[in-house]
């Protein structure tokens, strides 16, 4: 008998936490509340870039982020769009720099979705995404990405970095013809290809994950940002020597194999 409590209680516990991660829509006078849980930084991934003679020296490209989304009922879906147009969630990535606060770029992660050659629409919220930051030398083009030197002297390791707590509790989403803002920037749609950024010279600072409600076919944000739980810290970059690229000139483009034209310092 005491077991069986035991099991029934471990079960409605997990089923009041599988419930409560969906976050369901309050609608009245053309205005749509949605309270929920934060959404969090679940990983934080360094990259590394193995580069000098033989690939023995190793830098970093950047780091991937991946993130988890508050979940919202399918029947909220459904209202949103028919009465706002969501259809869509606007996530956008910052960065601060001591007093420098820089958005860095937008992205996009449907709500609603359609089959081609189909009328029905299918509305699902999606519960994961992930973005790259990367050093300027791995981002700026792929022919750069393949040299046995990285291009613009760029010699950093990533040293020290980690998730770290900033925003606790839940959190409330008006939607609502008071909060639309149109975004004139490009929108990058997270698919099935890995997006990333370019970081710039050096990765070091905090960076941020804010979510809002997205009319993408008007590009068009229909609720405030608001901010996942967790932000990520890039604490201490270190230089690497890489042995023979002391005089490296980039080959110039179409000058074929840049791995074989170069011969390295000794």
């Amino acid at each position: 008998m005491l077991k069986l409590l035991a099991c029934l209680l471990i079960f409605s516990s997990l089923f009041s936490v599988s419930c409560s991660k969906r976050s369901e829509l309050k609608y009245e006078n053309s205005t749509g509340y949605i309270r929920s849980d934060r959404g969090r930084v679940s990983e934080l991934r360094k990259i590394d870039w193995k580069v000098g003679k033989y690939g023995k020296d190793i830098v970093s490209r950047g780091f991937r982020l991946s993130f988890e989304l508050p979940i919202v009922e399918e029947e909220g879906l459904k209202i949103l769009y028919e009465k706002k147009n969501v259809d869509a969630w606007l996530i956008r990535l910052r960065r601060r720099q001591g007093i420098r606060n820089e958005t860095m770029s937008y992205f996009s992660l449907n709500l609603v979705s359609q089959k081609p050659g189909s009328t029905k629409l299918r509305f699902q919220s999606p519960n994961k995404g992930s973005v790259g930051v990367y050093y300027a030398a791995s981002s700026l083009s792929t022919r750069l990405d393949t040299l046995p030197c990285p291009a613009l002297e760029h010699r950093l390791f990533l040293k020290e970095s980690s998730i770290e707590s900033v925003n606790k509790g839940e959190q409330m989403w008006m939607i609502s013809s008071a909060e639309e803002s149109h975004i004139s920037a490009k929108v990058n749609l997270i698919s099935y290809s890995p997006l990333t950024v370019n970081g710039g010279m050096s990765l070091m600072g905090e960076y941020f994950v804010d979510l809002a409600f997205y009319n993408s076919k008007e590009k068009m944000r229909v609720s405030a940002f608001l901010p996942l739980a967790d932000k990520v810290q890039v604490n201490e970059e270190a230089f690497v020597k890489v042995k023979g690229c002391e005089n490296f000139v980039v080959p110039e483009k179409g000058s074929g194999d840049p791995v074989k034209k170069f011969n390295f310092g000794r």
